[in-house]
């Protein structure tokens, strides 16, 4: 039996006995009979405060716990009227007390004590010879009451203010509760959701079966998130198992963020990952989705897929002569070329540098010969680019599906090796794939692949050309030459795959590997005693474009611990005569490396180049040195590049010596060093070693 209901159930007898003038104090109990005693020993037991008034509304019973609630003691109050009491709880309660007793029903209600700042559960128990009035203070209830509902407030603010909901359902599904800003967003403003099942928040299919599924496991005790679409707004879940006190699960309680801009922001970085930059064609990631899609829908239809590989003829002597920046207009404007030519007959695709792919969804009415033939047809216009007139032609190579290839990759292999041969065949023609023919084209892509990957397999090496004092015969200097041996081909001649790296681009890794190992060489030579020792290296005109040639060449160096002038950068007079390389000859001149032009005489426009250029030396091609002894022609020629470069300030160095006689000639004309087969085969760098110091010739006859 509860506090409250003892009370009912004894007050009738208690204020009986206390028989109207007979006021009664439970701390006076040596006044009550034996029989009373009891009962007052019970209501004093109460837990709550309890106090008894009669009918004429006079304080007959006060307990202990209502003596600290009323401020007051039991002797103060007994036989007092209520309404001469000076405490505000219990003259206030004077009205709902006659109330109570008038209309024989119980009272109820909570109420704020100022003096003790608490709340009081009040209940008022009419009884025939006055009333109960039972008090219970509530204030740990209210307060936390008082803190769930700021808190609610400000997650309901909060919940005002970002894009997000709150959200509870049932296990029917049905949302017994749903706020937050997010219902503006979602397009549900001023709508009342209580209810309604959940999937009145979803459109999307997908995203509607999973939230179904995964909130099913919510009832099933677990948490998890999910993804919902409503028309063009995502959201994104958190859900957990909504529980009662005893732990059973009544539903699912999910707070869901607005991700509707994160979608986007992914969305637009997924299209610029499969878009390329210079042309915005779609890029080789596209290529290799929609091909494979493609294919698959050809497989369904029963029909076949074709592919063009064009390639720009060239394109390499655009970017050496006329520089990056006209190479990229084209590129684009060819892009955009190939793009309206094809139409809505197929997709393009740059697949990287100068090469394109076509893909063309094959009918009775549409074939690759007709899509070749009008590409090449609108590439005989002239292109216009940076107000210069240029003829471009392109290479294709054509492959199929089904027919020509299996797979996506063996397609694009295939078109790329009839391309090849396209180049092989003199340029400008369309060729589509023949196993017969390809063979040779097959070794080469293989070749192009593996050099990619030669260094990391450690099949790169270098050998050393020994350059030669013509004072003395000793060993000043060597020519560093690269050197593969590849795995499954064996030794690959340097002609072969240098021109590949050149086409590819690979030459710029390479070059940068070539510096590094000469520069350690070198150093490890002056450190062996030879202080004069110098290393030379070549390198592309490509490498003059990769814009960090600069700081390749100074981390090289200071890796090697080797100093800058024991370096020499050999390069072609092609490259010479460009002029975006000027800056970067510049910066290496002044670092302190000496800037060699190699092959020098062959190009038309060296000697107008030579005066201005950062140049340290020149090396004499070897073509004027073959007949030197026997040519006229070649003799007047290398005494005109001696003299010329004597004026200059240059050293001269001759390559190809071979013969004798050729030295003899070399010596006669007072060229200070030269290298060639009669001193040395290039050779590794542990016999380079040992020929320091050793004469290589012996010493000029005296004058």
């Amino acid at each position: 039996m509860t506090g409250l209901a003892l009370i009912a159930a004894i007050a009738p007898g208690v204020i009986a006995a206390a028989g109207g003038a007979a006021w009664l104090v439970v701390r006076r109990r040596h006044h009550v009979a034996s029989s009373d005693e009891r009962q007052y020993s019970i209501l004093e037991a109460v837990g709550d405060g309890m106090f008894i008034v009669s009918r004429d509304w006079r304080f007959t019973h006060v307990n202990e716990k209502a003596e600290a609630l009323l401020h007051a003691s039991a002797d103060a109050l007994v036989g007092k009227r209520v309404a001469h009491v000076l405490d505000a709880l219990a003259s206030d309660l004077l009205p709902e007390m006659r109330s109570a007793v008038e209309n024989g029903l119980p009272v109820e209600r909570t109420q704020y004590s100022k003096a003790t700042d608490s709340w009081l559960e009040i209940r008022i128990q009419p009884a025939s010879h006055g009333a109960v009035v039972y008090l219970r203070d509530v204030t740990a209830r209210k307060r936390a009451e008082m803190l769930l509902s700021d808190s609610e407030h400000r997650l309901r603010l909060l919940l005002g203010q970002v894009p997000a909901l709150l959200w509870t359902i049932d296990l029917d599904m049905r949302f017994t509760s749903l706020v937050g800003a997010g219902l503006v967003t979602q397009g549900f403003e001023g709508e009342d959701l209580s209810g309604q099942r959940f999937e009145k928040i979803l459109t999307g299919g997908d995203s509607k079966a999973t939230a179904i599924a995964t909130i099913r496991r919510a009832f099933n005790g677990e948490s998890a998130r999910f993804e919902t679409r409503h028309f063009e707004r995502w959201l994104q879940h958190h859900v957990e198992p909504l529980r009662d006190g005893n732990g059973a699960i009544l539903g699912a309680i999910g707070v869901a963020l607005d991700i509707t801009e994160m979608k986007e922001t992914a969305e637009h970085f997924a299209h610029l990952a499969r878009i390329d930059a210079l042309t915005q064609l779609p890029n080789r990631l596209a290529l290799e989705e929609m091909l494979d899609a493609g294919m698959d829908r050809a497989r369904r239809t029963r029909r076949s897929l074709g592919i063009l590989f064009v390639d720009v003829d060239r394109f390499k002597h655009v970017n050496d002569t006329l520089g990056h920046r006209t190479g990229d207009v084209l590129l684009r404007e060819f892009a955009t070329r190939l793009r309206t030519t094809i139409d809505t007959r197929g997709t393009v695709f740059r697949s990287g540098g100068d090469e394109f792919i076509a893909i063309i969804e094959l009918s009775d009415t549409l074939s690759i010969p007709m899509i070749a033939v009008d590409i090449r047809a609108a590439l005989a216009q002239p292109f216009y680019v940076s107000g210069r007139e240029l003829h471009i032609t392109a290479s294709i190579g054509t492959s199929t599906f089904p027919d020509g290839a299996k797979s996506a990759e063996e397609l694009i292999t295939h078109a790329d090796l009839a391309m090849y041969r396209a180049k092989q065949s003199g340029r400008n023609t369309i060729k589509s794939y023949d196993p017969a023919s390809d063979t040779g084209a097959l070794y080469r892509l293989r070749l192009e692949q593996d050099l990619h990957r030669a260094a990391d397999r450690n099949e790169l090496s270098l050998v050393f050309q020994p350059i030669v004092s013509m004072e003395d015969g000793r060993v000043v200097g060597a020519e560093a030459l690269l050197r593969w041996f590849h795995a499954k081909y064996g030794e690959i001649l340097p002609e072969q795959f240098i021109a590949i790296a050149e086409e590819t681009g690979t030459i710029v890794e390479l070059s940068r590997w070539v510096l590094q190992h000469a520069c350690e060489a070198a150093a490890s030579i002056r450190h062996s005693g030879h202080a004069d020792f110098r290393v030379a290296v070549n390198l592309s005109a490509r490498d003059f474009y990769d814009g960090g040639l600069v700081a390749t060449v100074r981390d090289a160096l200071a890796s090697a611990g080797l100093p800058p002038e024991a370096l020499d950068i050999e390069i072609t007079e092609s490259a010479v005569i460009h002029e975006s390389a000027l800056q970067t000859l510049e910066a290496l001149r002044h670092m302190g490396v000496r800037i060699v032009v190699d092959d020098f005489g062959v190009a038309y426009s060296s000697l107008g180049y030579l005066k201005r250029l950062p140049v340290g030396a020149v090396k004499i091609d070897r073509a004027f040195l073959r007949d030197i002894t026997t040519d006229a022609y070649d003799q007047a020629i290398v005494g005109a590049i001696v003299s010329l470069a004597q004026t200059l300030d240059l050293d001269v160095i001759a390559e190809g010596i071979e013969t004798e006689q050729q030295l003899t000639f070399v010596r006669g004309l007072r060229i200070p060093s030269a290298q060639g087969y009669l001193f040395s085969r290039p050779t590794s760098l542990a016999k380079l070693t040992a020929l320091m110091g050793d004469r290589l010739i012996g010493a000029p006859a005296a004058r």
